[in-house]
Parts: C-alpha cells; sequence; structure tokens
C-alpha cells in the first residue's frame, strides 16, 4: 500500500499529481508534479511559500530530490513562477525550461517583483 499523500496534494492519475501551493486561500493556485519510471518534473511552482510543499510532495510520491529533471513555469507570474529559483537549489539535476521572453525574469525578478507590488 502506498504512503497517504498529504491533504494539499491530489493524484490526478497517469503520474500526475496536482499540489495546492497555498496561496491566497486552499485550492486557489496548484503546480503540477510529472513523475514516470523514477523521474519527474515540476509544471510551475506557486511562490517561495509553495517550496515546502513540492518537496513534501515529492517525498510522499518516494522520490528524492535528484529524480528532477525539469523545472517548468508555465509563465512568470509570480503565482507561478516565484518560487523557481528556491526550489530549484534544492533539486541537484534539475534544468529550467521556460519560454525565451520570460528567462530574462527567472535571472532577475526585480521588474515582475515591483510590478506585484505596485
Amino acid at each position: 500500500m502506498a504512503p497517504a499523500l498529504p491533504d494539499f496534494v491530489d493524484d490526478l492519475g497517469g503520474g500526475v499529481f496536482a499540489i495546492d501551493t497555498g496561496f491566497l486561500r486552499p485550492r486557489f493556485d496548484a503546480a503540477y508534479l510529472v513523475a514516470h519510471n523514477g523521474r519527474a518534473a515540476f509544471i510551475d511552482t506557486g511562490n517561495n511559500h509553495a517550496v515546502p510543499r513540492l518537496l513534501a510532495a515529492l517525498e510522499a510520491i518516494g522520490l528524492p530530490p535528484g529524480a528532477v529533471d525539469y523545472v517548468i513555469p508555465t509563465h512568470v507570474h509570480l503565482d507561478h513562477a516565484g518560487g523557481a529559483g528556491l526550489l530549484m537549489t534544492h533539486l541537484p539535476r534539475a534544468t529550467m525550461v521556460v519560454h525565451p521572453r520570460g528567462a530574462r525574469h527567472m535571472i532577475d525578478p526585480t521588474v515582475l517583483y515591483e510590478g506585484a507590488l505596485a
């Protein structure tokens, strides 16, 4: 029997897991963990506060951080990609895949952060 998943993780089947990022209110924002044959990828990350949840989801399905090959933000808004940098520090083998127009914001998120504050 597989271990129980945390209450913020939903098994969608086929190796896809929805992770409630805890942004604003329960079930408002999700990141996804896709796992297959002992390898994994995160689709979106939520903000920095979501990173412990993402790592807990990975652990709950029995994969170590080194099993993550990709972090793929769908776009660079802070609620979808704000935690990407912090998450990458925990994933020793991961590569971030981001649209070329978003890459500069992943390298230096200052403009996005200032826009969110405004």
